[in-house]
């Protein structure tokens, strides 16, 4: 198996994890109640995806 001949520094570890970094998570509003969500999910508060009633509502 192929192993390192010498230890990575800090510096090149660095620069190939630079584009591994956390991104925000996207939210929209519920177009049924206005609670924020993430695109293309059913709404946790109301129910409703894409107009629809799909689960009960969880009051």
């Amino acid at each position: 198996m192929a192993n390192p001949k010498r230890k990575l520094s800090r510096a090149s570890k660095g620069h190939r994890r630079a584009h591994l970094a956390l991104t925000r998570t996207q939210l929209v509003a519920c177009t049924h109640c206005g609670a924020m969500i993430r695109p293309h999910t059913i709404c946790k508060a109301c129910g409703h995806y894409r107009g629809r009633q799909i689960l009960p509502a969880a009051n």
